[in-house]
Parts: structure tokens; sequence; C-alpha cells
């Protein structure tokens, strides 16, 4: 009875009388229990289900309202329904009808269009097939200029129209004759304006930087103040690009200015290059590069830098001059090809005649080449592009050969080797994603300092192994060798990440680099380790030391995953070995380990107590000298070798499995001393303390 009693005082004691939901129903209560009397407590739970029944018909009777609205609802909708159905068939009806009509209507468009284009060729056939006098004239008179590329549009269409009525054999002798006059007065106007373009490239493009504003065809006002010679340079220099627009049809001639462009360019792009090497920008400013020569990464940034500002100045110049350029040609020239362009070179401009046999021959040349060959399309801004760049290739390499040749540092030929790949990337950016040669060379250049990259830090790391300095026993930290290796190493990822390389492609460009040094960096650690000669559970520490410092590195980089995870599996794998090496020492030195070892190899024969060194007195005496030391540490153990782990997080982690294990093997013990088959008597009394209990004080 006063089991009962109690229960219920404590059940009323432990109600939180601050909830908030015995609040709020103390608070309802009150509306209708006014009087606190006996009858009024013995029917207020009758109340209660009543006010409970009458709030449910209310609920109900809203419900009934509800669902009369619900049910004139569904008949409003039933009714505009019927509504679109009608609505939807009358569209039906209308669509067909106005389908009709519309079938009707484009059948007779289509008749009107064919009777108007039947019209047209009629007239046309009259009017295309001959030149106006005033057409005729503009093909020969001195000056070059809009009426000459009218002309010659016109002279394209006439022979479009020929070749329309030979395929269709209509009209075919004096389409034939029409068709020898067209083509005669077409060579010879193409002859013409490729002279006249050619000497325009030279006078025009041989100069360092010339104004783009000229080459803008849509730029037709002229200063009032100039006079009528500078308004006559002006309209050639805007006529150019419409002249190689116009060369187009005539691939080989258009090679030929596209070359002439090229070697133009190349002069100028030399002379710049050397210009800045040695001699700077204009009364010495900006200074030479050269000057810059003792100091490597700024030697080549400002050398890349000037190729950069000079390829985004080409780019702009050459896609100016060839806007309405819009043909690709075969990115491999013909020999034929290479020795007409020599010979246009050495003649004089008088000279310079191309005839109609010689062009046939050529062009029947390449068409056999074509058939036997597969084509490698390029765009004509980036071929000449490629063709003026490559004049930089050898004075650009020899001084990259010098530097490499200096043997600067792993870290300077890295950042070299950063600065190539970024301009590379930047130089592909210049050209809207195409690969130019500046690309291909930069490249090339990337290449031969991987190389020197790798072989540096072969030879290194080969240089540390001859001689490895040995850890410390009191720390157990990294060696200096070791230090400078791991700070090289951050340092050449932070160069790395900084570079342009896209987030999907750095893992891919990373590995093959920075692993091989990774790895290195770990033969190393594990070199230094066998060849300190220090006791097994020293070389762990060193080894976790060294490798978790190599990974505090790459952990602050999303692209070193591999070689995290390789990391983290070693260390795990010394830390195991730590673990244990340190529990089994302090397993001896608190007198149990060797009851322990006694316990795992035995055979489980014979009981315990009758194996020498089991019996109970040593049993007593190895517990005792337990619970002392445990008492004196007051459950906190000396872990010397855990202690000297860097990582605060493993030095935790360490000393917390030591103590795991420690209480697993306290455990084991008391089990085989309460196991009856060992035969010993009153186990209870052997022990002072249970599993749980030592493993409580060791957690604490």
């Amino acid at each position: 009875m006063n089991s009962t009693l109690s229960r219920k005082i404590q059940k009323v004691l432990d109600i939180k009388l601050d909830s908030e939901d015995l609040s709020n129903a103390l608070e309802e209560l009150s509306t209708f229990y006014t009087s606190n009397s006996i009858g009024a407590r013995r029917n207020l739970r009758n109340e209660i289900e009543k006010r409970y029944l009458d709030i449910n018909i209310q609920f109900l009777d809203q419900f009934d309202q509800l669902n009369k609205n619900i049910n004139e609802l569904v008949l409003d909708f039933e009714g505009i329904k019927s509504s679109c159905v009608d609505i939807c068939e009358h569209l039906n009806s209308t669509n067909r009808v106005s389908s009709e009509l519309l079938k009707n209507a484009h059948e007779l468009s289509c008749d009107l269009k064919d009777i108007k284009e039947k019209e047209t060729s009629l007239q046309q056939f009259f009017k295309k097939f001959k030149l106006t006098e005033q057409e005729e004239q503009s093909l020969v008179k001195k000056e070059i200029d809009s009426s000459f590329y009218q002309t010659l549009d016109r002279l394209s269409e006439i022979q479009n129209e020929c070749k329309k009525n030979l395929m269709s054999n209509q009209y075919q002798k004096p389409t034939y004759e029409i068709l020898e006059i067209i083509t005669k007065h077409q060579d010879n106007a193409y002859r013409r304006l490729y002279q006249w373009t050619k000497e325009e490239i030279k006078q025009l493009l041989i100069i360092e930087t010339p104004i783009l504003e000229n080459f803008n065809s849509n730029n037709n006002q002229v200063n009032i103040n100039t006079n009528d010679q500078q308004q006559q340079q002006q309209q050639k220099v805007m006529m150019l690009p419409i002249a190689l627009s116009a060369l187009q049809s005539k691939p080989l001639l258009f090679k030929h200015c596209l070359d002439e462009i090229s070697e133009c360019r190349t002069k100028t792009i030399s002379n710049g290059f050397i210009t800045a090497l040695s001699f700077g920008g204009p009364n010495g400013i900006p200074r030479p590069i050269e000057i810059n020569a003792h100091d490597p990464q700024r030697y080549l940034g400002d050398m890349l830098a000037w190729i950069h500002q000079c390829l985004a100045s080409e780019f702009e110049l050459i896609s100016t001059i060839l806007s309405k350029v819009n043909i690709k040609l075969n990115e491999n020239n013909n020999n034929n090809n290479n020795n007409n362009n020599n010979n246009n070179n050495n003649n004089n401009n008088n000279d310079v005649d191309i005839n109609n046999s010689d062009s046939n021959n050529i062009d029947n040349n390449n068409n056999d080449n074509n058939n036997n060959e597969e084509l490698n399309l390029i765009d004509p801004i980036l071929k000449v592009l490629n063709n003026s760049f490559e004049c930089i290739n050898r004075p650009l390499s020899i001084r990259i050969d010098q530097i490499l040749q200096s043997k600067p540092g792993v870290i300077i030929t890295y950042k070299m080797i950063s600065l190539l790949d970024f301009y590379s990337r930047m130089a592909n950016l210049i050209t809207k994603g195409s690969v130019s040669r500046v690309s291909t060379i930069f490249g090339s250049i990337k290449s031969n300092c991987l190389s020197v990259f790798f072989t540096q830090i072969k030879d290194n790391f080969d240089r540390l192994e001859r001689s490895p300095t040995i850890p410390s026993s009191q720390d157990l930290l990294p060696t200096n060798d070791i230090k400078d290796s791991i700070n090289k190493l951050a340092e050449l990822i932070s160069t790395f990440n900084g570079s342009l390389i896209p987030l999907d492609e750095r893992e891919k460009e990373y590995t093959p680099v920075f692993s091989s040094f990774i790895q290195k960096i770990i033969n190393l650690t594990t070199f230094s380790a066998t060849s300190s000669k220090l006791p097994l559970i020293s070389m762990a520490v060193f080894m976790i030391n060294c490798l978790s410092s190599i990974k505090s590195v790459l952990e602050n980089y999303s692209f070193t995953a591999s070689n995290l995870e390789l990391l983290t599996c070693q260390i795990e794998a010394h830390m195991d070995t730590l673990v244990e090496e340190q529990t089994s020492e302090l397993l001896q030195q608190m007198g149990i380990g060797p009851k322990l070892s006694i316990l795992q190899y035995s055979d489980n024969k014979s009981p315990l107590s009758q194996t020498i060194g089991m019996d109970r007195l040593s049993i007593v005496q190895s517990i005792r000298q337990f619970d002392q030391c445990l008492e004196q540490s007051f459950g906190t153990l000396l872990m010397p070798n855990c202690e000297k782990l860097s990582d605060t997080t493993l030095r935790s982690f360490s000393k917390k499995s030591v103590s795991n294990l420690i209480s697993v093997a306290y455990s084991s013990l008391y089990s085989a001393i309460h196991d009856t088959f060992n035969q010993y008597d009153e186990p209870n009394s052997i022990f002072q303390y249970k599993p749980e209990q030592i493993k409580t004080m060791l957690d604490f």
C-alpha cells in the first residue's frame, strides 16, 4: 500500500506545472468548472464528454453546409463544361471551312510564284549575258574601286547562268561563246586584282602597328581637312578586305596573298620581339626584357606577356583584314604551291603573269592531291597567325633553354611551367578555342620544362636518399630535409591551384605531376625511418608525423583526393602499429602483460590455475600492480610515444585506442579467471575492480 501511494505521489510530483498544454487545459476547464464540490468532480468527466459531443455536432453541421456548396459548384462546373464542348464544336467546324480556303490560297500563291519565276528567267536571259560599257570600263580603268567588285560579281552571275544553261542542254552554242568571253574578262580581272592586293599588302602591313580603323569599310566619313591624296590612300586601305574576299573564288591566288600577309607580319613580329628583348620601348620605356635575365620567372613572364599582347593585336588585325573571308583552307600546303609562291616572290611586279594554262595545271594538280589525301581544313585567320608567329619559336626556345641550363630550383622550374600553361590557355582564348601555333610552341616548351622538372626532382631525392638525415628520438618530428620537401610541395600545389586549369580537369592534370613527387617524399620518409634503427614504435610515430604533415598540405584542395586516400591508408596502418606497441608496453609496465601472453597461447586443455606463472598468488600480485598503476595515474596513463604525435586529432585517437585495448585485455583476463574450468578459488576476491569500472576509469 505504501509503494502504491508513493508511486502516485511521485507521479504527481513529476507533473511539470509550467507545461503549456497543462496551462491551456486548466484555462479551458475554468470556463465551465466553477464549483469544486464532490458532485462537480464526479460529473467532470461526463461534462467534458458532453462538451466534446457538442463540438462534434457543430463540426458536422458546418460540413453539411460545405457539402451543399460543393454540390452547387459541381453543377456550375457541368454547365461550363457543356458550354466549352459547344464552343469546341463550333471552332472545329470553322477550322474545316477556313483550312480549305487557306489551301486554295496557297495553291494560287504557288502558281503565281511559278509564273513570276518564269517571267524573271525570261527577262534575265537577255539582261545577264552581256556586260554594259560602264562595266567593261570598270575592269580596265586605272583605279580599283567599288564598281570593279560589282562587275566581278556580275561576271560570276553570268558564269553561273551559263553553267545552268549547259546543264539543262539549252542554247549550248551561244552559251559556250558567252562563257568564253566571260572567262577571259574574269581571268584578266583577277590577275589585275591579285597584283593590286599584293602591292597594297606590302605597303600597308609592313609597319609595326597598322591603324585598324583604316581597314573598316563601314567607315564612310572622311575628314574634310584631308587632301585628295590622303582620301585616295584611305580608300585603298578600306578596299583591302573586300579584295581578299573577292579572291576567295581563286584559292591559289588567295593562298599567295595570305602568304604575303604572313611574310610581312613575320618580319614585323620578329623585329618587334628582338627589339623588346634587347632595346625595350621608345626611349627605353618599357625597359629591355633581357635586363631581367637574372630573374628566370620575371624574364619568362615578360617574354610571354609580350607575345600574348602581340598575339591579341595580331589576331585583331588579321581578323579585320580577313573579316569578309568565309572559306577554310588546307593546312598542309602542296609543294607546287610553295614553288609557285617562291617564283612569284622572286619576279618583279611588271613581269608577273599567271597564265590560264598554268592556273589550270595547278588546279588539276590540286584536284589530284585532294583525291589522294585527306584535307586538313583551317581558318585563314589562324593559318596567317600560325605562319606569322613561327618566327618566335627559335629565340624563345633558346632563351628558355639558357634558363634551364642555369639549373633553377624546382619551385622556379614549376612556376615557369605554370606560366607557360597559363599563357597557352590565354592564347587559345584569344583565338576563340582554336589551337594556335603560339599555343603549340608554349606546349612544346612546357613539355621540355616538365622533363627538366622531373629530372630535378629525381636528382634531389636521389641526393637526399644517399645521405638521409636521422630523426630525433626526442620528438620524432620530420627531419629538415623532409620539412623542406613538404614546404616545396605546398608551394607547388599553391602555384598549381592558382592556374587557369578548369576545375573538372585539375585532378587529371594534377596526378601525373604531383603523385610522383609525393611518393618520393614518402619513400624518403621510409628510408630515413629504416636508416635510423629506431624501435618499431618510434618508427611508427615518425612515419605518422611525416605523413600527417603531407596530408595537411593536401587537405585544402579538392583535386588531391587520390593522394589523400593513399596517405590515410598508410597513416591508419602505422597507427595500428603504434597502438599495439604502446598497449603492449603499458601492459608490461602494469604487470598483466606476461599473464595475457600466457592466456593468449594457452591450449585450453588444462586449467589455467595449473599453468606455471598463472597460479592464484601470481595473478593477485599482477592485478594489484595493475590497480596500483591505474590508481596512481588517476586513470590517465602515461603514453610517451602517443604524446609525440604532432597531430592533435591523431594523438587523442591513439590514446583512446590504447585505453580501449587495455580495457579489452583486462576484460579477457577477468573472464578467464572467473571461468570455472580454470579452477580459481574465490575469483571475486582476486579483482578489486570490474571490467566496466576499469573502462570507465580509462575513458575518464
